[in-house]
């Protein structure tokens, strides 16, 4: 018996074929995600990432079949299943299978599929040394705050940083000062500067699930924290840098493109982050 996975209030083996060629989501990549770190059985933070769901889906004018009671059940379900204690669970909605034409359709249902695998294995030294990343110019839609399934540009900039033998890539904008960074394609973009956390502000990016809890715990601990533009020339000389994200989780920076940062190794302050983030995780899990 293989995987199985959550399709539509129903457990499946993930060979079957369960999506219409005709489902929106493969049309028009008409429908949302969301990514949840699945320890020991449990979900970091589930409900924070349903409602973020549910939130993008009401302004998608996109129904929401289930409450986050079900889903947690489900999930909880499909990890028992597969026997899977230590993974990544995807979620995904569309707004369901109909005639390709661009407007809503009417009275459709839509589908709704969740899959969990064991966690990915990372770069050794990813957090104890650090990344080296690539910058990537942003190209993406005016609607970054939606978790989207339309993610070629994101997939355009990971490619982009494999071939360059990078983690990751850092995407860039510019403006009359000059070049400024956003977000990665599946990461936060942080740094430390004269003691002053600094991440860039929510201006057309992803407000990510754990960039809020690590802007939460910095402040908790007493540091300042500024939500700003974040220029590259600012952060190739900031004193620490990292990312984050819900597998990353607080990860450092060590290089992007040519330039090393910060003595290629991680600061005492991604450190600390890295052991509160870590305790966090602990007391937060569904």
């Amino acid at each position: 018996m293989g995987q199985q996975i959550f399709f539509n209030g129903g457990f499946h083996e993930e060979t079957e074929k369960l999506l219409s060629i005709q489902d929106r989501g493969l049309c028009f990549a008409d429908g949302l995600f969301e990514v949840i770190r699945c320890v020991d059985g449990k979900f970091l933070l589930f409900a924070k990432h349903i409602r973020r769901m549910q939130e993008s889906a009401a302004f998608l004018g996109m129904a929401f079949p289930y409450t986050a009671e079900e889903l947690l059940t489900a999930c909880r379900e499909l990890s028992r299943r597969n026997g899977i204690q230590d993974g990544e669970l995807y979620l995904e909605i569309t707004r369901g299978e109909a005639p390709r034409y661009h407007p809503f359709p009417e009275g459709v249902r839509p589908n709704f599929f969740i899959v969990l695998i064991p966690l990915r294995k990372m770069p050794e030294g990813c957090w104890s040394v650090g990344v080296k990343t690539v910058t990537f110019q942003d190209i993406r839609w005016g609607y970054c705050h939606i978790k989207s399934i339309n993610l070629l540009p994101n997939v355009l900039g990971k490619q982009y940083a494999k071939e360059k033998g990078a983690f990751e890539a850092l995407f860039y904008r510019d403006d009359e000062r000059g070049r400024y960074l956003t977000e990665g394609p599946s990461s936060t973009i942080f740094c430390l500067r004269d003691g002053v956390l600094i991440t860039p502000e929510l201006d057309n990016i992803l407000p990510g699930t754990t960039r809020h809890y690590v802007l939460e715990l910095a402040r908790a601990n007493g540091l300042t924290v500024r939500e700003q533009r974040l220029y590259l020339a600012d952060f190739l000389s900031a004193d620490e840098a990292f990312i984050s994200s819900t597998v990353s989780e607080v990860m450092p920076v060590v290089q992007v493109d040519d330039a090393v940062l910060s003595g290629a190794r991680m600061g005492p302050l991604t450190s600390q982050l890295q052991t509160w983030y870590a305790a966090f995780k602990k007391d937060h899990l569904e």
